[in-house]
């Protein structure tokens, strides 16, 4: 929703909660575990820039067609509520907010932290977000605060495809070229250097896609 003023459209104004807001978005972001491993217990930590606020957040672990609601992490949700307290506290007896204070509702109010107490092979979670802005220009920051693992972003399957075509073309002829040279410089008569060449060409692909997909599940590994 756009909060906007124009002389075409008219005043929008946006609400939350009865109050006057910004534009509002809903933000997601799905995580799959595409490893032949299960994790127990990991920590996501989601943030928005500055500018941002996250008022509403849902996260779920899906698996074998069930549902399950993730909380956040006990020590983040202390520290929200211990400084939603103490603003409110501020606010009611007309105090101003103190730097600190100011320092901690900034963080609070644009970082979550969610436990996943077990996410299984091919599992995912799914994380929804409810994210007031200025500047119309939200986005999430996700990390996996976990050693030895890292999130990689999601490719379709013609995305998938794309890469695959542009690393067999420049692959391929990569390994044409790298053949190409002994061929011309070794080869004992014009006919044996053309039947090695027509055997560089069909087979440069095929060695260019088996280091593509060596490359992949090295990856993968690491």
């Amino acid at each position: 929703g756009f909060s906007v003023q124009s002389q075409d459209w008219g005043d929008i104004q946006i609400l939350y909660n009865n109050e006057p807001s910004n534009n509002l978005h809903t933000l997601s972001a799905e995580i799959i575990n595409t490893s032949k491993k299960d994790f127990p217990k990991l920590l996501f930590e989601f943030s928005v820039p500055i500018g941002c606020t996250i008022y509403r957040h849902l996260g779920q672990l899906a698996y074998d067609d069930l549902t399950r609601e993730l909380s956040l992490q006990k020590e983040f949700n202390d520290q929200f509520i211990d400084v939603k307290n103490k603003h409110l506290s501020k606010i009611s007896s007309g105090l101003p907010i103190d730097t600190a204070l100011q320092n901690d509702i900034n963080y609070v109010t644009r970082h979550r932290r969610f436990d996943i107490p077990l996410i299984q092979s091919n599992a995912k979670t799914v994380f929804t977000f409810l994210v007031e802005d200025i500047n119309d220009k939200p986005y999430l920051n996700i990390s996996i605060l976990e050693e030895n693992l890292r999130l990689v972003p999601y490719q379709d399957e013609t995305e998938r495809k794309e890469n695959r075509r542009k690393w067999l073309e420049n692959g391929g002829l990569a390994v044409f070229l790298f053949f190409s040279y002994p061929i011309y410089r070794f080869s004992n008569s014009i006919s044996m250097a053309i039947l090695l060449m027509i055997a560089n060409i069909i087979f440069c692909g095929f060695i260019a896609l088996g280091i593509y997909y060596l490359y992949r599940t090295t990856k993968k590994m690491f």
